[in-house]
C-alpha cells in the first residue's frame, strides 16, 4: 500500500505519570489523518462502530469496535477513517517501552504480557463482538481512575488481551526512522529538564551537533511544529498545572515556567489556550469573577 512518508507525532509527557490516557470523542484531540508514528507503545479501544484501520502495510476492517495494540514507531493513520456510526469515540493509552521493560525484567509473572508486547511489533487487533463487554468496561474504568488504579487496570487489560483471540496483522514497516525519533525525544527530554531556563533553538542545535538552520528544518519536518511552538506549549502546560492547583501569583508562575515578562507570558498563554491565565484559573478553581 503506497503512502506518503509518515512523520513523527510528538507526545508530550504528563508530569509525574508514566501512563497517558485519553478519551477522544468525535473531534480527535490530535487529528492525525495522515501517516504518523511515535516511540510510545499505543493501546486503543474503539468501543463500537464500523470502520477501517490503516496500519503499516496493512488495511483492516472492523465491524463492531476493536482493540488495537501497536509497538513503537509503527506508522498508522487515525482509527476513525471510514467510521460508520452516529458517534465516534476511542480510549487511548500510551506508554514508553522502557517503562514496561522494568516490569518484564524483574517480575516473571509478566511473561505472557511480555510476549504480547513482542507480538505487537507486527501490530495486533482484537475485533469486538456485541457480547464482549470486558474490554469496553475496563477501558471505561481506566478513564475514571487515577494513578496506581490506572496501572492496575492497564495490566488487567493486557492480561485479558494476551489470552484473547486477537489477530496479528503482520506489519512489515514498523520501527522506522528510529534515529530521527531518538533525536526528537532528546529535544523533548531537554525541554522537560530546562524549560524554566532561557533556551533557544541554537542551544538544541548544539546538543544535536547541527547548525541552527538544519535543526529548525529537521524539527519542523518531523513534528509539524516549530521549536518555539513546542517550547511554548510545554511551558503553558506546566503553567496550567500551577494555575489549577496552587495559589501562586500569575507573575510568579510566569517566572517559574521560563517567562521573565508577565505581559509576554499572558500573550503566549492566550495564543495556546485561547483564554487568559486569570480566566483559566477562575474556571479551573471555580472562583467567582
Amino acid at each position: 500500500m503506497k503512502s506518503k512518508k509518515p512523520f513523527l507525532e510528538v507526545i508530550q509527557p504528563n508530569q509525574g505519570l508514566s501512563l497517558r490516557v485519553y478519551h477522544n470523542i468525535q473531534t480527535r484531540t490530535c487529528s492525525m489523518k495522515s501517516w504518523h508514528f511515535h516511540p510510545e507503545i499505543e493501546l486503543v479501544c474503539v468501543p463500537h462502530g464500523k470502520g477501517q484501520l490503516y496500519i503499516g502495510n496493512r488495511q483492516y476492517s472492523y465491524e463492531n469496535g476493536a482493540v488495537i495494540l501497536l509497538n513503537s514507531n509503527i506508522p498508522h493513520k487515525s482509527f476513525d477513517l471510514g467510521f460508520e456510526s452516529e458517534l465516534y469515540e476511542e480510549y487511548v493509552l500510551q506508554i514508553t517501552p522502557n517503562q514496561l521493560e522494568i516490569l518484564f525484567t524483574h517480575f516473571p509473572e509478566f511473561e505472557k504480557i511480555k510476549q504480547l508486547i513482542k507480538v505487537s511489533q507486527e501490530a495486533l487487533v482484537l475485533p469486538l463482538t456485541a457480547h464482549e463487554k470486558v474490554f469496553r468496561e475496563k477501558f471505561q474504568a481506566l478513564l475514571e481512575s487515577h494513578s496506581l488504579r490506572q496501572w492496575l487496570i492497564f495490566v488487567e487489560v493486557l492480561d485479558e488481551l494476551s489470552r484473547a483471540n486477537y489477530e496479528v496483522l503482520g506489519v512489515t514497516s514498523g520501527n522506522i526512522n528510529s534515529q530521527q525519533a531518538e533525536r526528537v525525544e532528546k529535544v523533548f527530554e531537554f525541554i522537560e529538564q530546562h524549560y524554566t531556563e532561557n533556551i533557544s533553538s541554537q542551544t538544541i542545535a548544539n546538543l544535536l551537533h547541527l547548525t541552527d538552520t538544519s535543526f529548525c528544518r529537521f524539527f519542523q519536518k518531523h513534528t509539524q511544529k516549530t521549536f518555539k511552538q513546542v517550547l511554548n506549549e510545554y511551558r503553558v502546560t506546566q503553567a496550567c498545572k500551577l494555575l489549577s492547583f496552587t495559589d501562586k501569583s500569575i507573575e510568579n508562575i510566569a517566572y517559574e515556567t521560563g517567562y521573565n515578562n508577565q505581559s509576554f507570558f499572558n500573550r503566549v498563554f492566550k495564543e495556546v489556550m485561547h483564554t487568559t491565565p486569570m480566566n483559566y484559573r477562575k474556571e479551573r478553581q471555580g472562583l467567582k469573577s
